[in-house]
């Protein structure tokens, strides 16, 4: 049976299968856009009025002009065609539009059972353009056809053939999804004109990546630079082009845009590049003031979605309303908190609490705030120990739940309730369920996979971790904090040498942010366990006398304390034990005791570690400086607390 499409330049159009193909290629559209092409197509040559074509595209629903230019405008970047030097469809100014390139009907041959036809290449080698993403699935149906040649079944088996090619067609035509990267906006001379708004770029930055990653079938990637300078240092490094960040990166498109302050209002120009060949898939132009930045986001990411062809669906916009801000103050409040929040900055991450505080009691519906207001404090508890875990974890608690409580479509609460069961009540499986909910909201949130990949290193699952932190590192490949994540899961599996090998790896790539950092630190615990005492103490050495601070001189203790120095070893921990006003922690202080052979003084540390829930107490089981304790029993009934039922209903109660 016959079976007619439309041709037109490299593109045939099939009406009753709904596709278009260009080269051979599916090219992915959505129904009114489909409905939009096909109407032109079918009248190509003829004018049609506006009006004309909402009531053909649209015929029993009433919508406005607006939906029939958002439609032409994804079929002229579909089709790639000028505005100005139409290929396809020109503007008919006053009236409408007409399809006007040259149309050719072709008639194909379909099998008799109704299947699609197949399409070879004529070199019978090549595989062009998205083909190659199906190899796998081409190879699989010749077998299939092989089975039936040589199956003398006969016809039972050409049937069951067809039914297996029919079962893995949708793979055949699998594309691999879209991807982007929101490349850090660029804040045209706010930050010195008013400093206290330097916020305003960071958070368009951060507010766009989260809301594109909530998008079903587009890949998001956080699209930090290299060498980006750490935040309060001011020297910019020069934006490489856009293949060579791309290719970095590993995305299709780059996201970019600049804020300018103009009067008493913000100009925010955004640009959506195709990294291929540096080609604008769409560009925009928004002025504001700080209360319309939510709707200029959402005009945004409708825009992106559009140019990059992801479907829109009801579902989105709901999660939109939920995400409506009563009180513009607030929604600035946020951005200033969240940019506060990611300097990890003792003093900033504080003054960000206060700032959620206040955003919430302007508006008490405001999820965001909440869930910002969890993070804030996990960071307090966990990277600093600016309150304690007794005072953190209600705190922690109750707001991720008031947050999920206001939206339960947000991913990042589940997140942060997932550390909190993680690091202080030790509660690993619950903490796994926690990550789970939180992909099944937006598989493409890092940060959820950076601390699933932590808690699977905690339950000494290091091969599931590994994969998880790749998939982290895979949605933010720049992150040092992921790369540290990297080097914890090798070092506490006891694969030293590939330990160090991932943190060269970052410092080769970003050498600023690894010595802003202090990440060199970690090569010193690395030589430590590898029995490198000489090596491990230059280290130590040289970044206590930069940064004199009680952890690096009870490290600097621990190697001299192994290397047989252990008058000098003691003299440094005596130091750090008797200061008043010690950040040292528990685990820290018993590790140098193991050390010098302490086991009494060693235990009586980890015990004050197991009381006040330090985090570090969750992976000590599997710590290299603490394997000395392995046979002693107040160790591993410490262990064994760790882990238990019991453990974690006491945990939950406090």
């Amino acid at each position: 049976m016959a079976r007619d499409f439309y041709e037109f330049g490299p593109f045939r159009l099939d009406p009753a299968g709904r596709r278009l193909l260009r080269d051979g290629a599916p090219v992915i559209l959505t129904p009114k856009v489909f409905d939009t092409l096909l109407v032109l197509v079918e009248h190509h040559g003829q004018s049609l009025s506006r009006s004309e074509l909402v009531a053909r595209i649209w015929p029993e629903t009433s919508v406005g002009e607006h939906n029939l230019n958002q439609s032409i405008a994804v079929l002229r970047k579909v089709l790639e065609d000028n505005p100005r030097q139409p290929d396809y469809i020109a503007t008919l100014p006053g009236r409408g539009y007409s399809f006007i390139a040259e149309v050719r009907r072709a008639e194909v041959q379909q099998a008799s059972n109704g299947s699609q036809p197949v399409q070879v290449p004529a070199n019978g080698n090549a595989i062009p353009g998205r083909w190659r993403y199906a190899a796998a699935g081409l190879t699989a149906v010749a077998m299939v056809a092989a089975l039936t040649l040589v199956s003398p079944l006969g016809s039972r088996v050409r049937s069951n053939t067809r039914s297996m090619i029919e079962a893995m067609r949708p793979a055949l035509y699998a594309a691999p999804p879209p991807s982007v990267s929101v490349l850090p906006f660029e804040d045209l001379g706010i930050s010195s004109a008013q400093p206290e708004k330097q916020y305003i770029a960071s958070g368009l930055t951060q507010e766009l990546t989260a809301e594109l990653a909530r998008l079903r079938g587009l890949k998001v990637i956080v699209g930090r630079l290299i060498s980006q300078p750490p935040p309060g240092l001011t020297s910019t490094p020069a934006v490489p082009d856009s293949e060579s960040v791309g290719r970095s990166l590993n995305v299709e498109s780059l996201l970019r845009g600049s804020v300018r302050r103009s009067g008493e209002q913000y100009r925010i120009a955004v640009q959506l590049i195709r990294c291929r060949d540096g080609r604008e898939l769409w560009s925009g132009v928004y002025t504001a003031d700080v209360s319309d930045i939510p709707s200029v986001e959402e005009q945004i990411v409708r825009h992106t979605a559009d140019a990059l062809r992801v479907p829109w669906s009801a579902s989105i916009d709901e999660q939109w309303a939920r995400r409506h801000v009563e009180n513009p103050e607030a929604h600035d409040l946020y951005l200033q908190a969240r940019y506060l929040w990611s300097t990890r900055n003792r003093d900033a991450v504080e003054r960000s609490v206060v700032l959620l505080r206040q955003a919430i009691a302007l508006d008490p519906s405001y999820a965001r705030a909440y869930a910002g207001l969890a993070d804030s404090y996990i960071v307090m508890a966990t990277n600093s120990q600016q309150i304690s875990v007794a005072t953190a974890v209600p705190l922690v608690r109750d707001a991720a739940v008031k947050a999920l409580q206001l939206d339960p479509t947000l991913a990042e609460p589940h997140a942060t309730l997932g550390l909190l069961k993680s690091k202080f009540e030790w509660d690993f499986e619950g903490a796994q369920e926690e990550f789970q909910r939180s992909f099944a909201l937006n598989p493409g949130y890092a940060t959820a996979h950076h601390w699933a990949g932590q808690n699977l290193t905690a339950m000494g699952q290091f091969e599931a971790a590994n994969a998880e932190l790749r998939k982290a590192q895979e949605l933010d490949p720049l992150s040092p904090m992921i790369f540290e994540g990297l080097f914890e899961n090798y070092y506490y599996w006891h694969r030293f040498d590939d330990a160090i090998q991932t943190m060269r790896a970052l410092r080769d790539r970003d050498p600023i942010e690894f010595e802003y950092a202090l990440f060199s630190w970690a090569f010193g615990n690395a030589y430590l366990a590898k029995g490198m005492y000489p090596e491990a103490e230059a280290i130590y050495r040289q970044l206590a006398d930069r940064y004199p601070m009680d952890l690096l001189f009870l490290r600097l203790a621990q190697a001299l304390a192994l290397e047989g120095h252990r008058t000098e070893a003691r003299a440094l921990l005596e130091r750090v034990e008797r200061k008043p006003d010690s950040s040292a922690d528990p685990v820290s202080l018993a590790r140098v005791h193991v050390a010098l052979g302490e086991t009494d003084a060693a235990m009586a540390w980890l015990q004050r570690a197991y009381q006040e829930r330090d985090p570090d107490v969750s992976i000590m089981r599997y710590d290299p400086d603490l394997a000395a304790l392995a046979a002693d029993p107040r160790f591993q009934e410490l262990v064994k607390s760790v882990s238990s039922g019991t453990e974690r209903a006491d945990a939950a109660r406090r």
